[in-house]
């Protein structure tokens, strides 16, 4: 049931370039922030992605994180733990 919801909900993140890293986490980041950027400050103020990440995978993950932060323009908070991660997204604030 975990992979079914992601692949339906895949429609909410554009089509880009840089999709596909191979980490198996991406498309579940992708539609947290599509689906942060999507609704109002009202429904939804953050969310937060947990998942498994190999040791290697780390720099793969930083990119994908860079490049979700500035395709969807939010902040992303990356904790990690041993073996696993936590990424908050969050609104940015856009002062005048």
């Amino acid at each position: 049931m975990a992979d079914v919801l992601p692949h339906r909900l895949e429609p909410l993140s554009p089509e880009h370039a840089t999709r596909h890293t191979g980490l198996a986490c991406e498309s579940q980041l992708r539609v947290a922030a599509a689906t942060l950027r999507r609704t109002s400050e009202n429904e939804v103020s953050a969310t937060t992605v947990v998942g498994v990440l190999g040791a290697d995978d780390m720099s793969a993950l930083q990119r994908l994180l860079a490049a979700i932060q500035q395709e969807f323009d939010v902040d992303a908070r990356l904790r990690l733990y041993i073996g696993s991660f936590s990424v908050r997204f969050t609104r940015r604030s856009h002062t005048a």
